[in-house]
């Protein structure tokens, strides 16, 4: 690895509203050696660059706006911001709090910097992202690097891949500068196949693992009103990524399921609630059904075949039990 090579050609975005810190990291930086380096003041102004072009780092102060912050890191990972969901990003912060520190890793985050942070100490936490950058997990509601301790319900088969690496790219000997770009871009289109499809997966299995809660709700009980915009979340969620990989049959499953939501919602009485459970309300209550488990088929059939829907359904008592 060359790290005159990644000084020179990484593409690096700062974001800090204060003046005075966005300058010291800028300097900082420009002092390890890094001369491609663009810098925002504010969240808009951050939204619009990262539209128009993705960096390889991102540097980004969180304090003062930790929620608007978090957020527009989780689109980036959520392939909702930019055409790059695995830019590097580095987050600093003046707080020291737990949590800020839990709400930023679970943002997707690669890392958390308290200010003040010299410039030696800011050098080796790049170099540790370029070197040893941890791969990606991908769960319902979750897209980032893998730094689980414990297994959540329902998401026990989640795995870690392999994640694209633009800074350790950038600081190989082995390409020319144009190979280089073709390389970044091939893998970056790479990784977002094998995100968006296992995101499908996720999804799809959460989406049977609703419905089987939903079923053993009476239509007039609170929890069912409050399971029900859940899929139709899960739906638009697939319906999205299914138009990505051009996947028509899941986009028309996923339409019938929408449907589905919006008339047992219009069903709902005054208070939110469905007053009965005659007739009319059993057939999009069988659709809705249909719809989810057909979807489940598609994306994640190992998964609700009938020996997993055992496990399904364990962790439905669970939750139920949980929720009693």
């Amino acid at each position: 690895m060359s790290g005159k090579r990644l000084h020179e050609t990484a593409r690096v975005l700062v974001y800090d509203p204060v003046a005075a810190n966005r300058n010291a990291t800028r300097a900082s930086l420009f002092s390890l050696g890094y001369r491609n380096i663009e810098a925002v003041a504010a969240l808009d102004l951050l939204t619009h660059r990262l539209q128009k072009e993705a960096p390889d780092l991102l540097v980004a102060e969180v304090a003062g706006a930790e929620n608007e912050t978090c957020a527009l890191i989780q689109a980036i990972r959520q392939g909702r911001l930019g055409e790059n969901p695995f830019i590097v990003v580095l987050v600093t912060t003046w707080r020291r709090d737990g949590s800020i520190i839990g709400q930023v890793l679970n943002s997707g985050a690669d890392d958390l910097v308290a200010r003040p942070v010299s410039t030696t100490a800011l050098g080796e936490r790049i170099r540790l992202l370029t070197e040893r950058r941890k791969g990606f997990v991908v769960t319902s509601d979750y897209i980032g690097p893998d730094r689980r301790r414990n297994e959540r319900a329902g998401e026990a088969s989640a795995s870690s891949m392999e994640t694209p690496n633009p800074l350790k790219m950038r600081a190989l000997d082995i390409f020319s500068e144009d190979e280089l770009s073709r390389q970044l871009v091939e893998s970056v289109r790479q990784g977002k196949e094998k995100l968006n499809l296992e995101k499908l997966r996720r999804d799809a299995v959460q989406l049977c693992l609703q419905w089987r809660m939903l079923e053993r709700r009476h239509p007039g009980a609170r929890d069912f009103c409050e399971i029900l915009p859940r899929i139709g979340r899960l739906g638009a969620e697939i319906k999205r990524r299914a138009q990505i990989a051009k996947h028509q049959t899941a986009q028309t499953w996923c339409d019938s399921l929408a449907q589905s939501v919006q008339d047992l919602t219009e069903m709902s009485g005054r208070d939110g609630q469905i007053e009965s459970v005659a007739a009319p309300y059993q057939a999009p209550l069988r659709l809705l059904g249909h719809a989810s488990l057909t979807l489940g088929q598609l994306f994640a059939a190992d998964e609700i075949e009938p020996a997993q829907m055992i496990e399904l359904d364990r962790i439905v008592a669970v939750r139920a039990a949980a929720a009693a």
